[in-house]
């Protein structure tokens, strides 16, 4: 597929629309559920000097010295997204797993393209593993979630922690995520022209996300080219009728071939983003299955 290319005007434009579409739709995710603790954190990182934004949701009930760590990764197509719009969705994984969750607000595209949300999310991953403990976190059981783009970063965070050698991590939840930027499947052939993400704007996402002079198919920015052996255990779930759907199945058996213990979920009749709005049970009648069944995961391979 021969990649579009934007002005930067336009990829500003674009994702100044995303950003607003995005902030409009966050109510639709419903109430907040209560948690013991929320509490921002400001994680130092380093080349370049920088904070990054990181919430942490403290679960109601606990009984634990030492809780599980979680890194959650939002969604929004790399430009948009933040600690706000998937305040629902971390709240009902901190409380339904019992671990800490830390939702990294990662710096966006097209102002900081790939792979400068990586570089945060990852450095917030080693915190996590150096310096969790001090609130109350075991060092040794980490896992990272994410939805969307947020799934396409903790696969590429998974694999950046392999290959340096660096936080082990036991489990990865990718909720549809973005894993192969060809849109060659027979999901994009059959969905990609009328169901969110459309190929036009997945085109303009990738446009913004991979700056120019960088192949939007290396494994940092499409995990399912990846080399795959020695990542952590892994649940993909994806929607019926989401373009992205072929990609997640493609990924869990590539993982599986590997000898990777892995497993791709497809739920009947939903599109993409039915996680992160499994309260509207009326429009997304499997998300909150989805949601306990990831959460169920992550307990499983936390111990």
């Amino acid at each position: 597929m021969q990649r579009l290319v934007l002005p930067d005007a336009e990829l500003a434009k674009f994702a100044e629309e995303m950003r607003g579409n995005y902030r409009a739709k966050t109510p639709a995710a419903g109430s907040p559920d209560p948690v013991a603790e929320v509490r921002l954190l400001h994680i130092v990182a380093k080349e370049p000097d920088r904070f990054i934004p990181t919430r942490l949701y403290v679960p109601k009930t606990t009984g634990l010295a030492a809780l599980a760590m979680i890194l959650f990764v939002h969604g929004g197509g790399f430009v948009a997204g933040d600690l706000d719009t998937h305040d629902v969705l971390a709240r009902a994984i901190a409380n339904k797993t019992g671990a800490l969750v830390f939702a990294v607000d990662y710096r966006l595209a097209p102002e900081h393209p790939f792979p400068a949300g990586l570089d945060d999310v990852y450095a917030v991953l080693e915190w996590m593993a150096n310096a969790g403990a001090l609130i109350g976190g075991d060092p040794r059981q980490i896992a990272v979630c994410g939805d969307s783009a947020g799934g396409n970063l903790a696969a590429a965070a998974s694999i950046l922690a392999r290959d340096r050698h660096g936080p082990g991590i036991a489990a990865q939840w990718l909720m549809y995520p973005p894993l192969d930027n060809r849109m060659e499947s027979a999901s994009w052939r059959e969905f990609g022209e009328k169901n969110f993400p459309t190929r036009a704007m997945n085109a303009k996402v990738i446009a913004a996300y991979v700056p120019q002079g960088i192949d939007p198919d290396i494994p940092l920015a499409a995990p399912l080219g990846a080399r795959h052996e020695g990542l952590p255990a892994a649940l993909v779930q994806v929607g019926e009728h989401d373009p992205l759907r072929d990609e997640g199945v493609a990924y869990a058996k590539a993982l599986k071939e590997a000898g990777v213990d892995a497993v791709a979920r497809v739920y009947e009749g939903q599109q993409h983003g039915f996680i992160q709005f499994y309260k509207d049970a009326e429009h997304f009648p499997e998300g909150a299955l989805a949601l306990d069944e990831g959460c169920t995961f992550l307990r499983s391979h936390l111990g």
